[in-house]
């Protein structure tokens, strides 16, 4: 058996965990729920004060993700981002992200910087209900109530491109570098339905997951967007924006 490597993304070639190359890659019928939240914005500029990120106002977003149909690593994925600017441009940053797939894991933590993590996430969308949560560690540490049966009318801030930062240990515990990745698929998504509601969002924290620190919040609303996803080769990839 012959063993080989095209993109350095995946260790070890006996046993590889991501296909390679991971993009491009597709989710058909890809549902999202998102919620905007109103927070202490001391609270969010604590949590970016180590990245070169700036909180774009006092809101965080909660959401679950149903990559079920994907073509390359079937996952759900939950967690909670921050709208932010970086070296001028408007997008997000994700602060805390959980999936169930340990191929997606990797992926988007070795590929892109994400902060995936291991989590159970449930997920129903049932006509205008929808249901998620993130249970780890036999902790359910982030739930979403929506409902999409009166038309809610906010404005959600840009959530792409995604800025990231992507740090690579060293073998002694030193940090051989930092880059800010910049990801942005948002281009190749193809919609089919959006709904704005309202909802609840309860959040609770473990030793290393202190999702808790947000549970003190204002739900401003809550966004159902349903449509064919595509990490095509143009714009699947992440760019290195610089290195700190």
């Amino acid at each position: 058996m012959t063993h080989h490597i095209t993109n350095g993304n995946n260790m070890p070639v006996q046993a590889p965990l991501i296909p390679d190359p991971f993009v491009p890659y597709e989710c058909p019928d890809n549902a999202t729920v998102a919620v905007l939240c109103r927070t202490d914005p001391d609270l969010l500029h604590r949590y970016l004060e180590p990245t070169p990120f700036e909180p774009t106002g006092e809101t965080f977003v909660a959401y679950a993700s149903d990559f079920l149909n994907c073509d390359k690593a079937k996952y759900m994925d939950a967690g909670i981002v921050i709208p932010v600017t970086c070296d001028g441009e408007t997008g997000a940053t994700y602060l805390f992200e959980y999936e169930d797939d340990d191929a997606a894991i990797a992926a988007g933590r070795d590929l892109w910087g994400y902060p995936k993590k291991y989590g159970e996430i449930a997920m129903t969308v049932d006509g205008d209900r929808v249901e998620a949560s993130i249970l780890r560690k036999g902790t359910t540490i982030l739930s979403i109530s929506a409902d999409f049966s009166t038309e809610n009318s906010f404005d959600m801030p840009p959530l792409a491109p995604h800025f990231n930062v992507h740090t690579q240990p060293g073998p002694a515990g030193e940090v051989l570098s930092r880059r800010i990745i910049r990801r942005d698929t948002s281009a190749d998504f193809q919609l089919k339905t959006r709904k704005l509601g309202t909802a609840k969002v309860e959040l609770a924290s473990l030793p290393t997951d202190p999702l808790g620190e947000f549970a003190d919040h204002e739900v401003i609303g809550a966004m159902l967007v349903i449509g064919d996803f595509y990490a095509t080769e143009q714009n699947g990839w992440g760019k290195l924006v610089r290195t700190l």
